[in-house]
């Protein structure tokens, strides 16, 4: 289907992005390309349907040349491109519009378009969303639109250039589903990803590096060689490193990528194999860390004396009147809910939200897409006000313009694409803009300046003068965090900071982040990532259809797994795995929370290895 020959690509004439790249594509294929940020893997990506000619080489999509201007539709034709950020290619106000765009330019007669849109709509979980305003959606519904404007296109090959980094657990899940059935109906894949259990659902998987492949075959081939990944800033999936981290203690595992091929094994290698015994599943439970209650969501967490946030029965609403919500709840459609969670009808973005944010905690924000998250966020340093309630920040309500005055810059906020708040000629003059406008004298701004690129690992010498548009995704992130930093203020937010990040650049960020929360810095950090959160925060609440579904410390909302998964949420993987085990018998205790290190500990010290707690893992 697609066959790329010697690919050379550079953007300013001198530095490659893709450097004799060589690479086939067959027909009905689901492909995964891997890499580190900067390797050139939407390069390639936007050489398959034509957004970039090779400099060298050529492209050809089903026998067609993509140099060749004349078949250039043919081949956007054929190529369905799902961009990273969604913004990127929501081009209409309202959700049915936007899908039909591509259709509609690909001459669908008038008959058989509305079939597409909701067909592709159904796919991707937004059934009843047909009225929606897109800016009104969150970022990961905005992904899912997206997708589906492409599925409604009916390409011959569907390219995902990190497409599902803003989706939920439940929605990457379901993006997978649907890839693998329309690779079953005989379409091609071409998946861009940093989740390694993405990759693993693959048939074959590609790794750049430099512009170059550095490695390729299939997901057991190329996903189980640590040393080689960990070289070129990947990670091998969640199962695979527990298999690992077992061999290391001793035990006989051959490393795979499919966790239920590594629980397989793990029971096997313990004598435990097939399902527990009724019994043994009873003890098992008896050690959760938490009654089916024990983490209920509690509306008086924290009292106002120790908070430096709170929500006193918050509720928003992105309609802009009273009697628009009130038609909407009339409408017939009210109860009907789309397959991946969300409810196409509801009034209320947040409903009657009770919660305190405590000084010096490291607070995470967990909930499906659309589940209220970022709105949530906004409120905290006054972006948008409640529709009803009140939202306090260091005791003073942050709705009244003269007693709220200052506090905003107490609140420092971390959207969900850092690198988009930047706008300034220079690096110095974009971190500079914050404390210059509160008023602090040249010297003052200077040493702000200076203190807050080094808190995020930049040199002033070497980066102050250049352009923040003219250096790497990585860096323009951290240039965007120091103009957070510079404000010095007292709560840090944080929306999604290391979506988009490969999985070395990711632990930079995030070891950033809990160094900022240890020096005394208050932290808030909404995540789609299980394990992210349960390795940072003191303190996590689950959002739920805008309304607090739970909240506890990690060991407490983590072990209620089945709640989780109703809402389109999960356990981090250690804990899965760990449940998993014990549910079939074998006796690991679930009154703690695991990483992967703490269960291969726990695990060896069953089989009896005298290399059992070698490892550095913990568990709380």
């Amino acid at each position: 289907m697609i066959a790329c020959e010697n690919v050379c690509y550079s953007y300013d004439g001198r530095t490659r992005a893709l450097d004799g790249v060589s690479l086939t594509v067959a027909d009905g294929e689901f492909l995964c390309i891997l890499g580190g940020n900067g390797s050139g893997k939407s390069t390639l990506a936007k050489h398959l349907n034509a957004l970039l000619i090779p400099d060298e080489g050529r492209v050809v999509v089903d026998g067609l040349d993509t140099a060749d201007p004349e078949y250039v539709y043919d081949i956007r034709s054929r190529v369905g491109y799902v961009f990273q950020n969604p913004d990127d290619q929501i081009v209409a106000t309202l959700v049915e519009d936007d899908v039909a765009f591509g259709p509609e330019n690909l001459g669908v007669d008038t008959e058989h378009l509305e079939g597409r849109v909701a067909h592709a709509l159904e796919g991707v979980g937004l059934t009843s969303f047909e009225r929606r305003e897109t800016h009104a959606l969150s970022g990961g519904q905005k992904q899912r639109v997206a997708i589906a404007g492409v599925l409604a296109m009916q390409p011959q090959v569907l390219v995902f250039d990190e497409a599902t980094s803003m989706l939920d657990p439940r929605g990457r899940s379901g993006l997978l589903r649907v890839c693998r059935e329309l690779r079953d109906r005989g379409m091609t894949i071409v998946m861009i990803t940093h989740f390694m259990e993405e990759a693993a659902a693959a048939d074959r998987v590609v790794v750049l590096n430099e512009g170059r492949i550095a490695l390729e075959g299939t997901p057991q081939e190329v996903l189980t060689r640590a040393d080689d990944l960990e070289r070129l800033n990947l990670e091998v999936p969640p199962a695979c490193r527990l298999a690992l981290a077992l061999c290391r203690r001793g035990l006989e595992l051959t490393p795979a990528v499919d966790e239920n091929e590594v629980v397989h094994a793990v029971e096997q290698a313990l004598g435990h194999a097939g399902p527990a015994r009724a019994s043994e599943r009873s003890d098992a439970a008896d050690g959760e860390c938490a009654s089916p209650h024990g983490a209920a969501a509690d509306t008086e967490a924290g009292t106002t004396a120790e908070s430096c946030l709170s929500f006193e029965h918050v509720s928003y609403s992105y309609e802009r009147s009273v009697r628009e919500r009130a038609r909407r709840r009339r409408s017939p459609k009210r109860e009907k809910r789309a397959a991946w969670g969300a409810n196409a009808d509801a009034v209320w973005a947040l409903h009657n939200v009770d919660l305190a944010v405590r000084r010096g905690e490291f607070l995470g924000l967990a909930g499906h897409t659309g589940s209220g998250k970022s709105t949530l966020i906004q409120h905290m340093n006054g972006l948008v006000h409640p529709t009803m309630g009140r939202v306090r920040a260091f005791g003073r309500d942050l709705a009244d313009r003269r007693g709220a005055d200052g506090l905003t810059c107490k609140v420092g906020l971390v959207f969900q694409y850092p690198e988009h708040q930047l706008f300034a000629p220079t690096v110095f003059e974009d971190v500079a803009f914050g404390p210059r406008n509160l008023g602090c004298t040249a010297d003052e701004v200077d040493e702000r300046v200076r203190r807050a690129l080094g808190q995020v690992g930049l040199a002033f010498d070497r980066i102050a003068e250049k352009s923040p548009f003219a250096l790497s995704g990585g860096q323009q992130r951290r240039v965007a965090f120091a103009g957070v930093l510079a404000m010095e203020p007292e709560v840090l937010v944080l929306d999604e900071p290391a979506a988009g990040l490969d999985p070395a650049a990711r632990r930079e960020f995030l070891d950033l982040v809990a160094e900022l929360h240890r020096s005394g810095l208050t932290v808030v950090m909404a995540s789609h990532s299980m394990d992210d959160l349960a390795a940072l925060c003191d303190r996590i609440v689950v959002m739920n259809e805008g309304e607090v579904l739970m909240q506890g410390t990690a060991s407490e909302v983590f072990a209620r797994g089945d709640e989780l998964h109703r809402v389109g949420l999960g356990q981090p993987a250690a804990q899965r795995m760990a449940v998993r085990l014990a549910a079939d018998g074998v006796p690991v205790r679930l009154n703690r929370l695991y990483d992967l290190d703490a269960l291969a500990d726990e695990l060896a010290a069953i089989a009896g290895s005298p290399f059992a707690g070698d490892g550095k893992g913990g568990a709380r």
